[in-house]
């Protein structure tokens, strides 16, 4: 467990908000839009920034599926698990993720996924294709069973990645300890 977490939080977490195209959201900070319109590997961002990067499994299972996740996913909720992650630089998380997966592909090409990156498998297959990020202002309270000490709102984005028929969501909201906040970083 991190040293940044007061204890590992209870699966599911969640993410109940509201989700915006990302063309309708207004960033008063260039820093942290960079962030989050960057279209590259999250997981490899932050392994590129730290010196030790750890994967938090929080859990992976049947999980209820928000409203605004079954408005973007075909075919009955039953049929998609949801994973949650933290990723940890420095012992510190940066960025918590919400996926929601369709069982099909769990039992194939995400076969035995354990603690490893799903940004690994995803980004190192060419066939993995991905919409355009819808973002969202993450209140405190929502991200509150975290259980970290988290005071002011933060910002999160999601994007739908296809392979054929098959979709999931990747949803990612960046903590308060993600350098996404602050213009000034640089990491030693």
């Amino acid at each position: 467990m991190s040293k940044a977490l007061k204890v590992t939080p209870d699966f599911p977490v969640g993410l109940e908000v509201s989700w915006s195209p990302e063309d309708d959201v207004w960033l008063p900070n260039p820093y942290l839009k960079n962030w989050l319109s960057d279209t590259g590997s999250l997981t490899e961002r932050v392994q590129s920034l730290c010196r030790q990067f750890t994967l938090v499994k929080l859990g992976q299972g049947s999980a209820p599926l928000h409203a605004s996740e079954c408005a973007r996913l075909p075919g009955p909720a039953d049929s998609y698990q949801v994973r949650e992650v933290l990723l940890c630089a420095d012992d510190t998380p940066w960025v918590y993720a919400r996926s929601v997966i369709p069982q099909t592909l769990i039992d194939d090409e995400l076969a035995n996924l354990g603690a490893e990156p799903l940004g690994k498998r995803i980004f190192n297959d060419s066939r993995f294709i991905r919409s355009a990020f819808e973002l969202c202002e993450v209140p405190p309270v929502t991200v509150a069973r975290l259980n970290m000490d988290i005071t002011r709102p933060l910002w999160g984005r999601r994007s739908k990645f296809s392979l054929h028929d098959q979709h999931m969501l990747v949803a990612e909201v960046f903590l308060p300890g993600a350098p996404v906040y602050n213009e000034g970083y640089h990491h030693d």
